[in-house]
């Protein structure tokens, strides 16, 4: 297997942290299972990028402690975080880094604003997977999502102060719509509404023991049910840009989404298989295409790669065009290219998928 090159930033201070390696070290997830463990080492090893991460050449590493801080004070301030090992657990999965590495041209203010509402989401989605009255339970997961939809339309319901949570989404979308327009917003509702429509569907599957019958249909629910396109609609207002969509556009978007949601299944599927998780790329193809695990988690690594070439060949396309791109697009495609390397990267140093064995 061709072993990952690491190259090292050159910096004054020679306390370098892990995060400020431009190819950072893997996390690996401990477990007693050393079948999954070793497959997923071995797959991990085969995973390609093609474009660099530019987080070094915009950030510095004072501001990535900064960001990480604010992440902590936000989500504390709300409530979020309320138990030791969800402190630890929060810390290890380093979502003010994230911030960092996907939108690393953004001003520090506005990247507050994306971390916070990054936050918001991630604890959504651990609260529809294991807060114990949602857990399994579709019906009072939607009950939930519909009073954030009531937020998002300017409708709250007069309970949402009594939940942290809905006070979190409050704020961020408060300060969300100081720097956007009504077209923006009505864009943003409709993504953020197909997210939790498929949270709900994938908490209706897991219930039934369902899972997508094909890995055509499985993308079309995964593109919805893992949030990426909520980051690629937070470019424009973040980057002061507004974008016109065209064929090849939604095509980028597409192929990106799917790189990072494949990523995170195979970063994830430990975890997952642990808590007994469906939504996941690995477990459609071993279930629809009769596959073993092994079997699964290389065709797996041929998409995920595949979905490289895809996104370097459309890049490369509209770059030969270039004197019909505007200005704006052209700032959008890079802005995509830095949402996918950066979740590429911090899957690999993020402890937020490490396992937890069932006792």
């Amino acid at each position: 297997m061709p072993k990952i090159k690491r190259k090292t930033i050159k910096v004054k201070d020679s306390k370098l942290t892990e995060e400020w390696k431009e190819v950072p070290k893997q996390v690996t997830p401990k477990s007693n299972d050393t079948n999954i463990l070793n497959e997923l080492k071995q797959a991990l090893k085969l995973l390609k990028c093609e474009f660099p991460l530019n987080v070094h050449e915009h950030v510095t590493e004072e501001e990535v402690f900064k960001m990480e801080k604010h992440c902590y004070e936000w989500a504390k301030k709300f409530e979020l975080i309320t138990k030791k090992t969800t402190n630890i657990e929060f810390k290890l999965s380093k979502f003010g880094l994230l911030i960092c590495y996907i939108f690393p041209t953004v001003s520090f203010e506005r990247r507050c604003l994306a971390v916070d509402f990054f936050n918001w989401l991630f604890f959504v989605d651990d609260l529809v997977d294991k807060k114990k009255d949602l857990k399994g339970n579709p019906k009072e997961i939607k009950i939930l999502l519909d009073k954030f939809k009531n937020i998002l339309d300017d409708n709250p319901q007069s309970d949402i102060f009594q939940n942290p949570i809905s006070i979190a989404l409050w704020d961020v979308w408060a300060r969300m719509k100081k720097i956007t327009n009504e077209t923006w917003r009505l864009k943003f509702r409709n993504t953020i509404s197909l997210y939790f429509d498929a949270c709900y569907l994938n908490a209706h599957n897991k219930q039934s023991h369902s899972i997508p019958n094909s890995v055509e249909e499985y993308i079309k629910i995964r593109r919805n049910s893992g949030a990426v396109m909520t980051s690629f609609n937070l470019i424009e207002p973040l980057l002061g840009i507004q974008l016109s969509y065209d064929l090849n556009i939604q095509n980028l978007m597409d192929f990106c989404n799917d790189h990072i949601c494949f990523i995170n299944d195979l970063y994830s599927l430990k975890k997952e298989l642990v808590e007994g998780e469906v939504d996941n790329i690995i477990v459609v193809l071993q279930r629809s295409n009769q596959y073993s695990l092994r079997e699964a988690i290389e065709y797996a690594v041929i998409l995920i790669n595949d979905r490289m070439k895809q996104i370097k060949e459309v890049v490369d396309k509209l770059k030969q065009f270039n004197l019909e791109i505007d200005q704006d697009t052209s700032k959008y495609i890079n802005a995509l290219l830095d949402i996918v390397v950066g979740s590429f990267y911090w899957h690999k140093i993020s402890g937020r998928y490490l396992a937890k064995n069932k006792k």
